[in-house]
């Protein structure tokens, strides 16, 4: 596909994004990202539908296509216009291949925000991780990243290898690999990160999970331990929560 078309392919999409804009959304959401973006207003379910339409009435996009129509959408500092490049790479992340964690690292940088973190770690990365294995070392290194978005991006890579039941004995011991010397780290969404993983994994796996937390309690923040244990049976819940407690007496003034 020419470049012409690919640009024309864009204008499509933002003209969608225009057409779907909730009058004042875009001022509140910007202060409540506290984005440097612009903001049309556009509601994550609609972002969805809309790329949705379009490839249904695009089926024939090849990756080549996909690629440069998400580069092209990524280029305007607009919030909803990158969100959507992002859900044109989810919707076609079967075309992806390992090379093309170049590009979704250089996008999980330019990010800044958890909202399209959240949108390319886990469905695109993550689901790419589970077709194509090699590229573990891409999500090691994001996770070990010092800058937060990189490595909040790392850790929810993830997430559908602990949400899978069958994925799960895989991929358990090395998310437990990387996170642990993360679960110091004390950026909000880091632990929050660390806690939503294990969270997934303790829907049909809450023994190894119970375990991993139970040996690392001395340095497990309680928002990590709040966000795990949330599925827990309470016989396994209450034993964390009271051995954390005792572990991190709250200082009273």
């Amino acid at each position: 596909m020419e470049a012409a078309a690919v640009t024309t392919l864009a204008d499509q999409l933002r003209a969608g994004l225009d057409a779907s804009a909730v009058p004042g959304r875009a001022e509140g959401e910007k202060r409540y990202l506290k984005s440097d973006l612009d903001h049309v207003g556009v509601p994550v379910p609609a972002m969805r539908r809309l790329v949705k339409t379009f490839t249904r009435e695009h089926p024939d996009l090849v990756r080549a296509d996909v690629i440069r129509l998400a580069e092209e959408l990524w280029s305007r500092p607009v919030h909803e216009h990158r969100s959507v490049a992002l859900l044109v790479l989810d919707v076609h992340v079967h075309l992806l291949v390992p090379d093309d964690m170049t590009l979704l690292e250089r996008l999980l940088r330019q990010c800044g925000t958890w909202a399209h973190v959240d949108l390319l770690a886990p469905t695109v990365a993550g689901r790419l991780l589970l077709a194509h294995p090699e590229v573990e070392p891409d999500v090691r290194r994001w996770a070990a990243d010092e800058e937060q978005w990189v490595r909040r991006g790392g850790l929810l890579s993830f997430l559908p290898g602990l949400r899978q039941q069958a994925d799960f004995p895989r991929w358990f011991p090395v998310f437990g690999e990387v996170a642990d010397p993360l679960l110091t780290d004390d950026r909000f969404f880091v632990r929050k990160a660390i806690g939503w993983m294990l969270r997934e994994g303790t829907k049909h796996h809450p023994q190894p999970v119970t375990r991993w937390l139970s040996d690392r309690l001395d340095r497990v923040s309680g928002l990590t331990l709040r966000e795990a244990v949330r599925r827990l049976p309470e016989s396994d819940r209450t034993p964390l929560l009271a051995t954390h407690a005792a572990l991190h007496p709250r200082v009273r003034k």
